[in-house]
C-alpha cells in the first residue's frame, strides 16, 4: 500500500466515525485536567507546609518587590528536600496516571480502527509503561547534558557551554521522539496480531525496515501541519500577549482559546496517522493465485481384444 492510499483510508476512517477524535480528545484531556490537579495540590500543600513568621508576613505585604523576595527566599530556606521530596511524589503519581491514562486510551480508539481484532490491556500497559521510562530517561539525560556543558566551557565564557547545551539537548530530544513514536506505532501490533509488549516493538521495527519510505511519507505530511500550527499558535499567543500589555488585560482568555485549538487539532492529527499508520501495516496486496499449467488430458484407451487362444477340448476329439 502507498503513502498516499493509506492516509487517504486514514481521513476516511476518520470521517466514517467522527467520534473516534472525540475519544482521543477526551482521554487525553482528562488526563491533563487530573494532572493539573495533582500539581496544584502538591504546589499548595508545600506552601502550607512552610513557616512564615510575623516579619516575613510583614515583607511580604510591603508591596516592595525587592522585601517580598527577600522574605521569601528566607521563608524558603531549609524545604529544598521537602520540595524534592514532593516533586518525586507527584511526578510518581502523574506516571502512574497517564500510563493508566493511555493504555485505555488506546484501547478505546484501537477497538473502533479495528473492531474485528481482540484487544489486550496488559501489553499496552506495558507499551505505556516503556514510553514513560523512556521520558525519564530523556529528562535525566537531559539534566546530565546541562551539567556536563556547564562543566566543559571555559570559566568566565559561557557562550560555548549554551552551544553545547542545546547540541546535547536537540539529539536527546530527537532520539526520544523516534523511540516514542516507535512505541506508540507498536500499539497497532498489539490490538491486530495479539503480540506480547516486546513482540509488537520487533513488529513495529519490522514495518519501519519493511516499508522505510511508505513510512516516511506517511509521517511527513503530519509532522508539517503540526509544526505550522505550532508556528500559528506561538505567533498567535505573541500577538495576543502584546494587546494584553498595552490594551486590555482581559484578553488573555484568547491565550485559553489558542492553547485549546492547539492541542485539540494535534490530538486530531494524531489519532488520522495512527489510523494511516493502521492502514499501512496491513499486508500489501491480494494472494497471488498461481496460474494452473495446462497439460494435455490423456485420453482414456479402452486396450484392444485379444484374440482368443483356440483350445483343444477333449469333447472335440
Amino acid at each position: 500500500m502507498h503513502a498516499r492510499s493509506s492516509i487517504r483510508k486514514g481521513l476516511t476512517a476518520i470521517a466514517e466515525q467522527p467520534a473516534l477524535p472525540l475519544a482521543e480528545i477526551a482521554w487525553r484531556w482528562c488526563f491533563a485536567v487530573a494532572g493539573a490537579t495533582l500539581a496544584a495540590v502538591t504546589a499548595l500543600e508545600y506552601l502550607n507546609s512552610i513557616p512564615v513568621s510575623w516579619g516575613e508576613r510583614l515583607l511580604l505585604e510591603s508591596e516592595q518587590p525587592l522585601l517580598a523576595l527577600a522574605a521569601l527566599a528566607y521563608a524558603l530556606r531549609g524545604s529544598a528536600a521537602r520540595l524534592a521530596a514532593g516533586a518525586i511524589m507527584a511526578g510518581t503519581a502523574m506516571a502512574i496516571l497517564w500510563m493508566l491514562f493511555a493504555a485505555l486510551g488506546r484501547l478505546v480508539t484501537l477497538q473502533a480502527l479495528l473492531p474485528l481484532a481482540r484487544m489486550a490491556y496488559r501489553p499496552l500497559l506495558g507499551l505505556s509503561f516503556l514510553r514513560a521510562e523512556l521520558f525519564l530517561a530523556a529528562v535525566l539525560a537531559g539534566l546530565g547534558a546541562l551539567i556536563l556543558a556547564g562543566f566543559a566551557g571555559p570559566p568566565g565564557d559561557a557562550a560555548p557551554s549554551v552551544v553545547l547545551a542545546a547540541v546535547l539537548i536537540a539529539c536527546i530530544w530527537l532520539v526520544w521522539a523516534l523511540l516514542n513514536w516507535l512505541l506508540s506505532v507498536a500499539a497497532i501490533f498489539v490490538a491486530r496480531d495479539q503480540q506480547d509488549t516486546f513482540g509488537a516493538v520487533a513488529a513495529a521495527v519490522e514495518l519501519v525496515r519493511s516499508k522505510f519510505g511508505e513510512v516516511v511519507l506517511t509521517s511527513l505530511p503530519f509532522v508539517l501541519l503540526h509544526y505550522l500550527a505550532l508556528a500559528a499558535a506561538i505567533a498567535s499567543s505573541a500577538l495576543v500577549f502584546d494587546v494584553m500589555t498595552r490594551v486590555s488585560p482581559e484578553a488573555g482568555w484568547a491565550l485559553v482559546a489558542i492553547a485549546a485549538g492547539y492541542f485539540a487539532y494535534a490530538d486530531f492529527l494524531y489519532i488520522t496517522r495512527l489510523a494511516a499508520y493502521v492502514e499501512l501495516a496491513e499486508p500489501g496486496g491480494e494472494v497471488a493465485v498461481l496460474p494452473v499449467s495446462e497439460k494435455p488430458v490423456p485420453e482414456l484407451t479402452m486396450p484392444a481384444a485379444q484374440p482368443e487362444s483356440l483350445e483343444l477340448k477333449p469333447e472335440s476329439i
